[in-house]
C-alpha cells in the first residue's frame, strides 16, 4: 500500500542564491554567472584553464546545489528503485552509492542520477532534472515516500588528484578508505556531513553534503583546513569541460530529458550510451518492454565521442556525410587534457558501422573531417585506486 504524498512545492520563477553564494561570490572574480534549475552558479570564478588544471592535477571546490536531491523512506524504498531506475536502482548496499538511469515507460530516458544510502533507513537520489511529479506517480503501490529536500540539503564537490589528502587535511578522517562509489557519515564539529566518492569528471573526487543551514561552515572548514594544498574554485564551465573529457552526456543538453523532448527528440539509455545502468535479469522495471524491443531491433540513433580533425573551428553543428545530414554535435570543446578538439555527437545509428566519411562546415566553407571515437575521452591513473594517493 503506498504513503500518500501530501506535499506540494510551488517554485518562485526567480533565480535564487545556492546555500553557497556567500562564499562562490567572494571568490568570484569574474561576476560571471549562470543558472541551472533555477540556482545561481558561477561560471568562471577567474580563469578557465586553471580551474580545469586544478580538477586534474590538484584539487578543485564546486557548487553543486544545481542537482535536485530527493529524499526516499518507507519499507519499499529498493524495490521502488529497481522499478524506478532500470530494474538496479535499490539494489545499493548501505555505505554506498550508484548511478541510475531513469527511463519513461516508452523507454524514453528522463535522466542518469545517483542513488545514495548513507545508512539503512537514509537514501537520497540526485537528478539534474526537476521530475517530483513523476516520481511521485511512480511509487504508487509501494510503501514509499518521496520528497524534495533541495532546499535543506547543500553540497558540494573536492575533485581532484589531492582531493583525499585535501579533505583528510581538514578532519574528515577516514575517508582514504573509501573505494569509489562509498559513502561514509562524518561529523564535522556540530554538522552531520556525507561524503560520497564519486565523481562526474573522469577523476577522483568526493561529493559533500550537508544540512544547508551547516553549508557555509562545512564549506569554510574544507576551504581553510585544505590550505596547504591550495583548492582552486571551479565553475561550471570547468566541470562541464571535464565531463566532456569524461564522456559524460548532460540531460537537456546532449539530450533532452523524456519528459519534455518531442517524439523525434527522445532518446533511450542506450542510444545515450548509458546502457549499462539497465539490468533485465530481474523483474519489470519502467520502460523495459520497450527498451527490450530495441536492444533486440538495434538503436535508430546514437550519441558518440567524436574528434575534430585539426584546429579548424567548425560553424555550426550539423554533421554530414557525401550523401546528406546525419546529425548534430551536441557538446564540443578543445581538451586541455587530450591536447585535440573533442565533442559529443547525436548521430543516425546506421552509420557508425560504416565507412562513411562524416564531416562538420569549417567557419570558411570548407569541410572538416570528423572521426568517431570511444568514450571517455580521459580518464586520471588515480581514479579508482584505494587509498587515492597510492602509487
Amino acid at each position: 500500500m503506498s504513503r500518500s504524498h501530501t506535499q506540494t512545492q510551488s517554485w518562485d520563477l526567480a533565480v535564487r542564491p545556492t546555500p553557497l553564494h556567500a562564499r562562490t561570490a567572494q571568490f568570484n572574480r569574474t561576476n560571471q554567472w549562470t543558472q541551472e534549475l533555477g540556482w545561481t552558479l558561477p561560471s568562471v570564478y577567474d580563469h578557465l584553464e586553471a580551474e580545469h588544471a586544478a580538477l586534474r592535477n590538484a584539487c578543485a571546490l564546486s557548487d553543486l546545489n544545481g542537482l535536485v536531491t530527493y529524499q526516499l523512506s518507507g519499507r519499499e524504498v529498493s524495490e521502488y528503485l529497481n522499478r524506478l531506475a532500470g530494474g538496479c536502482g535499490g539494489d545499493v548496499g548501505v555505505g554506498k552509492c550508484r548511478r541510475v538511469a531513469i527511463s519513461d515507460d516508452e523507454g524514453g530516458l528522463i535522466a542518469d542520477g545517483v542513488v545514495i544510502r548513507s545508512d539503512q533507513s537514509g537514501w537520497l537520489l540526485t537528478l539534474p532534472v526537476r521530475c517530483l511529479d513523476w516520481l511521485i506517480t511512480s511509487a504508487h503501490g509501494f510503501d514509499c515516500y518521496v520528497q524534495d529536500v533541495s532546499e535543506t540539503t547543500s553540497t558540494f564537490a573536492l575533485d581532484g588528484p589531492s582531493s583525499c589528502a585535501a579533505l583528510l587535511a581538514a578532519g574528515m578522517g577516514g575517508i582514504e578508505a573509501l573505494r569509489p562509489g562509498a559513502v561514509r557519515a562524518l561529523t564535522v564539529g556540530t554538522a552531520k556531513v556525507t561524503v560520497a566518492r564519486i565523481s562526474a569528471t573522469g577523476g577522483l573526487g568526493y561529493e559533500v553534503r550537508c544540512d544547508t543551514d551547516d553549508a557555509v561552515f562545512v564549506f569554510d572548514r574544507v576551504r581553510l583546513g585544505a590550505e596547504l594544498f591550495r583548492p582552486v574554485f571551479a565553475g561550471q564551465h570547468a566541470r562541464h569541460l571535464a565531463q566532456l573529457e569524461a564522456g559524460h552526456p548532460r540531460a537537456n543538453h546532449d539530450f533532452e530529458s523524456a519528459l519534455t523532448a518531442s517524439l523525434d527528440d527522445r532518446r533511450s539509455a542506450f542510444e545515450v550510451g548509458l546502457g549499462a545502468l539497465l539490468d533485465f535479469s530481474g523483474g519489470h522495471f519502467t520502460g523495459k518492454h520497450a527498451l527490450m524491443r530495441q536492444r533486440e531491433k538495434g538503436a535508430q540513433r546514437a550519441i558518440v565521442g567524436v574528434e575534430v580533425d585539426g584546429e579548424l573551428q567548425p560553424d555550426g553543428r550539423l554533421i554530414s556525410t557525401p550523401t546528406g545530414i546525419v546529425g548534430k554535435v551536441t557538446s564540443h570543446a578543445w581538451s586541455p587534457s587530450c591536447k585535440k578538439q573533442i565533442g559529443l555527437a547525436d548521430l543516425r545509428a546506421d552509420i557508425l558501422g560504416s565507412a562513411a566519411d562524416i564531416s562538420l562546415q569549417g567557419q570558411a566553407g570548407q569541410k572538416i573531417p570528423v572521426k568517431i571515437a570511444p568514450r571517455p575521452f580521459y580518464t586520471c591513473p588515480n581514479a579508482r585506486r584505494t587509498p587515492p594517493e597510492a602509487q
